[in-house]
């Protein structure tokens, strides 16, 4: 026979873990019944046509495809990421080898993660009135593309900096020992032994920053374009191609084929993110 204690902590372990095999269910069910709702109504808009021609009809988006905000996507994220690569990367390296004390190191971190929490309409509004009206860039593919920047860099700093905080410190003071430069140390060593995390990250806040319509809806968008790439000129994107959408309500079926391709987009790149963390030298 159990004691009354014991039998007590049989049944709250037993309930314990009934609840977390109902939570961690619904955990899982939520968002693939989520994609798989949107798959569901939106695969039969995919073809190739919808992927390589203009949007069409009256009201816009009603017939033709989503190769202009395809285009438009890729080309922002690009010249963001060619932009937060750099000074995300060059960041962290300066804050893990170069920083010179641990408090300003803590402090660093600490405004990195301010700025990675402000939403995305912040970086939106400051885009648009630093960006295209004091500097003059207008609502152009550049003022996206740096705002997108912005908004991406922060993330990547911080993922940056925590993949080479992972390096085994024994590294460093094996190679400092033996007279190395910290140039060397960082560009030979821990950027070799940090890149899967540097590449997770990247191509995180490039996820992120695909998805998110506010930036470029007030710097770089516009609701209809024919394709073609023009720095000083704005494009279309999927996010914002589908606001419009929705808010017309015009094509339920052009609405959920956008969403299929933004999300698969979506998936494609936390996908790469998981294989490049899980990555071993």
């Amino acid at each position: 026979m159990l004691s009354g204690k014991l039998f007590w902590e049989l049944w709250a372990d037993r309930l314990f873990t009934l609840a977390s095999w109902i939570l961690g269910g619904l955990g899982l069910f939520l968002p693939v019944s989520i994609v798989g709702f949107l798959i569901y109504r939106g695969v039969q808009a995919i073809s190739w046509s919808f992927l390589v021609d203009a949007p069409k009809g009256f009201p816009l988006g009603l017939e033709g495809g989503i190769r202009p905000a395809i285009e438009g996507s890729l080309a922002l994220i690009a010249l963001g990421l060619a932009i937060a690569v750099p000074f995300g990367v060059g960041g962290a390296i300066y804050l893990s080898e170069y920083g010179a004390s641990s408090s300003w190191e803590r402090m660093a971190r600490f405004a990195a993660e301010c700025l990675a929490a402000i939403p995305s309409i912040i970086y939106g509004l400051f885009g648009y009135s630093f960006l295209v009206v004091y500097m003059s860039l207008k609502i152009s593919l550049v003022a996206g593309g740096i705002t997108l920047g912005l908004l991406m860099f922060p993330l990547i700093l911080i993922g940056a900096h925590e993949a080479m905080q992972a390096v085994d410190r024994a590294y460093r003071e094996s190679a400092l020992s033996l007279g190395v430069s910290r140039l060397y140390v960082a560009r030979r060593i821990i950027l070799t032994k940090a890149w899967p995390g540097i590449v997770a990250a990247t191509v995180l806040a490039a996820g992120h920053a695909v998805g998110s319509a506010a930036p470029v809806l007030f710097t770089a968008s516009v609701i209809f374009s024919r394709g073609g790439l023009d720095l000083t000129a704005p494009v279309m994107t999927l996010p914002t191609h589908l606001y419009y959408l929705v808010s017309e309500a015009s094509s339920p079926e052009q609405t959920y084929g956008t969403a299929v391709i933004l999300i698969i987009g979506l998936l494609l790149s936390n996908s790469v993110a998981t294989l490049a963390k899980g990555w071993k030298q």
